[in-house]
């Protein structure tokens, strides 16, 4: 079922709950799509930009199916049941830089816990192992959660909007001139 070698690492919420944390597998497509299902149409829409229905087996695919390297992610384990996923972070590199795209889902019932910090935290040591030297998000000017999020990460980062949406792009190498 679980590969033996995935590593677990442990994350400690606000509430003291413990939650278990590993790299993102293909056998993930079925829970991922099961976690989308407990998702609030307002967290939908705040991640997707609008209205969705389901995440398609595609799209499952395409979010579990990563190398590793240029497209990575975590998931954290439901404590209570650890075939559920109850958030994601992942990244996207952009094709020969060292950039990357960067983009977190937290289940409504363990939002505010500090999940999603503590797991895009993770999410950017392991950019840094990659050589992903900048993330960049782009979040609803309504998504005031994850605009503080990447605010709080105390990296340098830099905005720009357009149309309701903002672009934030994070420096994870900030003693590095460019």
């Amino acid at each position: 079922m679980m590969n033996e070698q995935t590593e677990h690492k442990t994350l400690t919420l606000t509430d003291g709950t413990i939650v278990s944390v590993r790299e993102i597998e293909p056998e993930d497509a079925p829970a991922l799509k099961r976690l989308f299902d407990r998702l609030s149409e307002r967290t939908v829409e705040l991640r997707y930009f609008g209205p969705m229905n389901e995440l398609s087996d595609e799209k499952a695919r395409h979010i579990a199916e990563v190398d590793g390297y240029d497209r990575y992610a975590l998931v954290a384990l439901d404590p209570e049941d650890e075939n559920e996923i109850v958030a994601l972070a992942g990244y996207d590199r952009e094709e020969d830089t060292r950039k990357a795209e960067y983009a977190a889902l937290v289940e409504d019932r363990m939002q505010g816990l500090g999940l999603g910090h503590s797991l895009t935290r993770f999410l950017i040591e392991a950019a840094r192992e990659r050589d992903v030297r900048c993330l960049h998000a782009l979040v609803l000017h309504a998504n005031k959660v994850m605009l503080r999020l990447l605010r709080d990460l105390d990296l340098p980062e830099s905005k720009s909007r357009e149309e309701g949406i903002e672009r934030v792009e994070i420096d994870l190498i900030p003693d590095e001139t460019a």
